[in-house]
């Protein structure tokens, strides 16, 4: 089942780690996706839009850049890297048996390196979607 998550600016939780969803150091596109425990800056703040085909696209507040999955940059894994992208890339976010919420991409999950909840670990592609190191939780943001 496919879950709709209303357009705004989320910070993003891993469920495991309790760490954030971030770009490394608010670099420019291509930047990598690492895990933060919580700058409250824009690189860990990412605004999710709906599409037509009822996935999301998810773009860095701070930098502007798109959450995407580069086949072609296998610095992080084999299959490829995590990182940001000028194109819009479309999401679709899939229930997990663990916690509500975990996102799915050709058949896949994100998921934090070893379950670190080290500042900085590499978030990478995974296979094992129902476990709770690759469930993610929307937190809405804000406004100040």
């Amino acid at each position: 089942m496919s879950i709709t998550i209303p357009t705004g600016s989320y910070v993003i939780m891993n469920a495991k780690t309790c760490t954030y969803l971030n770009v490394f150091y608010s670099h420019p596109v291509p930047a990598d996706i690492v895990n933060s425990v919580g700058n409250n800056l824009g690189n860990d703040i990412w605004n999710v839009a709906n599409t037509e085909s009822r996935g999301v696209t998810i773009q860095s507040y701070g930098t502007g850049g798109f959450l995407s999955f580069d086949q072609l940059d296998r610095s992080d894994t084999p299959a490829g890297s995590v990182v940001t992208s000028n194109s819009i890339y479309p999401w679709s976010l899939q229930q997990n048996t663990a916690v509500p919420y975990a996102w799915k991409c050709t058949g896949k999950a994100l998921a934090v390196v070893d379950n670190s909840a080290a500042n900085g670990a590499q978030v990478i592609e995974d296979d094992n979607m129902n476990h709770t190191s690759r469930a993610w939780l929307f937190i809405a943001k804000e406004k100040s």
